[in-house]
């Protein structure tokens, strides 16, 4: 049976860097059902985008959700139902669903006497999200954002074999890879243009000297004014930014040490990659028209291993990469292809450096 109390509060204490030993510990045996981890991992990567949340401007984001659920409900309702009574009764549903939820969250502060008050805060924010999250329209806005502005974020994401292109408000595109997610304003602010990004992405952004363009990631931020460069920034792999044209700058979460992190530029033809586990970040030259090829249908490998190649092949063409065999994990290839399909691409690659491969429905096995 899940304790969510002692989740919020146990997460909450780790987000707020004030868990001690036996407390993360006691996380990781929560951590171990799939349900929390999904939520956790979640909520992990919206905190490390919105840190420094002060106990003022979380009770100010409370308020403001509450207001949203009123407002919007009793609106919905309205429109649902035209028969006046009908929408009444639906109504009063909906304000019976608020004092709840307004309880609830008094019960909770009530419950935390001895948090600091960035524990609080975190913990109050976790509430939120998990009683609004049915009401958000995807899991992938950002939590703070989305308490301020629920209606008018919106979100894509793409599974295996599928990419997309996506024009912003402002006029800017984005090309957005297999397995990738990004959430993004139906109208930006005045003052800044930002979007999250989980996964690959080219962005062609519209020059505004005013408005800076900011693409938030797990791992660390880009930040620019007006440009074309692509993001690469999957999970359990290093973050890679590149430039086609313009400038951006690429921002580490973290710096080395305790130091703050630096700020790295980058030109065309100019490519960081960062790996937050060794906090190692190499900046080194490419080809800015080959880190897109992918957004017109071309795969690249220069020097890749077969096991960097097959996660490529897995998520552009949908098909499972399993190695029965250890040793062609570690072959190392190039090669250029455009609009080839899977048997064809194989083909080429075995001839370059010999292995087997039998392709079904659904897998990819790969042996010597």
């Amino acid at each position: 049976m899940i304790n969510e109390e002692q989740f919020i509060e146990l997460l909450a204490r780790k987000l707020a860097g004030q868990a001690t030993a036996a407390e993360l510990t006691e996380l990781e045996g929560l951590l171990q059902q799939d349900d929390l981890k999904e939520r956790y991992h979640l909520l992990q990567q919206y905190f490390s985008a919105h840190e420094g949340l002060s106990s003022a401007e979380t009770e100010q984001a409370l308020e403001r959700t509450l207001s949203r659920i009123r407002n919007g409900k009793e609106g919905m309702a309205a429109a649902s139902f035209p028969d006046r009574d009908e929408a009444a009764a639906q109504m009063n549903g909906f304000r019976q669903e608020e004092t709840m939820f307004a309880e609830e969250l008094t019960a909770r502060r009530r419950r935390w006497p001895l948090y600091t008050a960035a524990a609080a805060a975190v913990a109050l924010l976790i509430a939120v999200f998990l009683y609004t999250r049915q009401e958000l329209p995807d899991a992938s806005i950002p939590v703070a954002r989305a308490m301020q502005d629920t209606a008018q974020w919106l979100n894509r994401q793409n599974g295996k074999a599928t990419r997309a292109v996506i024009e912003l408000a402002d006029g800017s595109k984005i090309w957005l890879n297999a397995e990738s997610r990004l959430s993004y304003p139906e109208v930006f602010s005045r003052t800044s243009r930002e979007v999250y990004l989980s996964g690959e992405a080219f962005f062609d952004v519209t020059k505004d000297q005013e408005r800076p363009f900011i693409v938030h990631l797990a791992k660390g931020t880009v930040k620019v004014l007006g440009t074309s460069f692509n993001v690469r920034a999957y999970d359990n792999e290093p973050v890679q930014t590149s430039v086609t044209t313009g400038k951006v700058a690429f921002i580490p979460k973290y710096g080395k040490g305790n130091l703050p992190p630096d700020t790295f530029y980058i030109t065309p033809d100019e490519k960081v990659t960062y790996r937050q586990t060794s906090e190692d970040i190499v900046k080194e030259a490419t080809s800015g028209a080959d880190e897109k090829a992918w957004t017109e249908g071309r795969l690249i490998f220069r020097d890749a291993s077969l096991e960097e190649i097959g996660h490529e092949l897995e998520r552009s063409f949908g098909k499972k990469v399993i190695f029965i065999s250890e040793a062609p994990r570690h072959y190392r290839m190039t090669g250029s292809f455009q609009n080839n399909n899977l048997q064809d691409i194989l083909y080429y690659l075995a001839r370059s450096r010999t292995f087997k491969y039998s392709v079904t429905d659904s897998t990819l096995l790969i042996s010597e």
